[in-house]
Parts: structure tokens; C-alpha cells; sequence
């Protein structure tokens, strides 16, 4: 059988507008299994909009939602929900946490699945993902005894439960310390590791470049280039992102 060369992830063309505004003009970008890409630009470049779209938060074209094609493994596929797209091995973590602060880990984990669900098995798989990874949270710990990094953390698991391989995180370093930063980068690394690949939306560029294999840089609605993070530094993805010489 032939080998499928096709990215994980690919989306092409990406096109979207509100109430007659273009936000997002003709993105390309793609994803390899086991990397970490870094999507970055000024505030308004549609970082946050084009990963809504990948998750299945934006409507199908048809309905005024975006034209262009996503596509996994060579296959093009169409998320009309994050439930869709979760479906497929994607999940979004977004910057403000949908935890339940008298529930558990476990409890907050499995909310919204299907089916008749036993705790103590949940409880186990939990416990599982959280050792694979190194995540330090306890299944039957309350949301409200938690620090921010380990709601963080549960909501990372919730994804991860649910089978995504790949991970969308949305500014996950903004509401960290110093150390829980280096603690999160440090699990980002040993998933990739392990195969998962993980797309970052930071306006942090030190940081993108200590975590990422390669950053796609938008600026004003549109994919201006992707660079391999070796090499690269803040002056040239500074110049990238506003689009003129800069002096740092």
C-alpha cells in the first residue's frame, strides 16, 4: 500500500469575512505529527479566528461562514461544531476556562460525553493520560482547590480524553508564573515526543521560539510566511509581523 505523504494537517485558501470585512485572506499553513507550530501576529491578524474555524466554531460557507478547505491526512474534512472537529482528534484550549469549581477533575473531564459513564474507570484513564504525560493533578481533586496552571491542566486532559493528537492552545502562557510556564513547556515537549502536534497562538516571542519547531506569521488577515524556529529570532518575526525593519 502507498504511504500516505500528505501533512497531518493542512489548511489551504482561508478566507473569512463579518458583516462585509475581510479578516482572513487566502491562510495556508501546515502541521506535522510530533511538532510544535507557533502561530503569532499583532492583535487583530486573526490568530484567534482562524483556529475557531478549525475547531468547528465558525459556521460552513454556505451560512456565511469561511471558504477555503481543511484537510487531515490528505482528506478534506468540514467541522460544523467543535464536536465535529474533537471527532476527528482535534481539541481547543481556550484561554478562559469551562470547569464546574465544585466537581472534580474527573467529573469535569468526562462532562458532555455520551452514554452511561462509570467514574472510577474515568477516574483510571485519567490518572493514565496524566502519568503518559507528567501532568500533576489528582482525578478526584476539586476544581476550586486548584491552582490556575492545574485547571489548566484539567483542561488539557479534557482533550486529551476524548482522543485529540492534535492540540490547539490559545495564549496558554497568559495567566502563568515564570515556573508553571517552563512546567507546561516542558509536558508540550514530551507530547510532541510521543506524536502529538500542537498549534500555539502567543504574542510571546521568546517563548514561541524556546517551544516551537516552526512559526506561521499573519499579519493583517493574511499567512505571510512559515519559518523554522532554529535559527530565527525576535527581530526577524518582529519584522515579520508588522511588516517593516524594526530595531530591538
Amino acid at each position: 500500500m502507498e504511504k500516505n505523504n500528505a501533512p497531518l494537517l493542512e489548511m489551504r485558501n482561508i478566507k473569512k469575512g463579518f458583516f462585509g470585512n475581510q479578516v482572513l485572506t487566502d491562510i495556508n499553513f501546515t502541521l506535522e505529527a510530533g511538532q510544535v507550530l507557533g502561530l503569532v501576529g499583532e492583535n487583530g491578524a486573526g490568530k484567534s479566528t482562524l483556529m475557531k474555524i478549525l475547531f468547528g466554531m465558525d459556521v460552513i460557507r454556505e451560512t456565511g461562514g469561511y471558504e477555503g478547505d481543511v484537510l487531515i491526512d490528505g482528506e478534506k474534512v468540514q467541522f460544523n461544531t467543535p464536536f465535529d472537529a474533537l471527532k476527528a482528534g482535534i481539541g481547543m484550549v481556550h484561554q478562559e476556562f469551562s470547569l464546574i469549581p465544585g466537581f472534580t477533575a474527573t467529573e469535569n473531564i468526562v462532562l458532555g460525553l455520551e452514554g452511561k459513564l462509570d467514574l472510577a474507570e474515568a477516574g483510571k484513564k485519567v490518572k493514565e493520560i496524566c502519568d503518559k504525560y507528567g501532568f500533576d493533578i489528582d482525578p478526584n481533586q476539586k476544581i476550586y482547590d486548584m491552582s490556575v496552571s492545574q485547571k489548566q491542566t484539567v483542561e488539557i486532559v479534557k482533550v486529551l480524553f476524548r482522543g485529540a493528537d492534535i492540540l490547539i492552545l490559545d495564549e496558554p502562557t497568559a495567566v502563568l508564573t515564570p515556573q508553571e510556564t517552563e512546567r507546561l513547556f516542558k509536558i508540550l515537549r514530551r507530547m510532541r515526543e510521543q506524536g502529538c502536534a500542537i498549534i500555539i497562538i502567543t504574542h510571546k516571542l521568546n517563548e514561541v521560539l524556546s517551544i516551537s519547531d516552526r512559526v506561521t506569521i499573519l499579519r493583517k488577515g493574511k499567512s505571510i510566511e512559515t519559518v523554522e524556529t532554529a535559527g530565527c529570532d525576535e527581530k526577524k518575526l518582529t519584522e515579520l509581523m508588522v511588516g517593516r525593519p524594526i530595531s530591538l
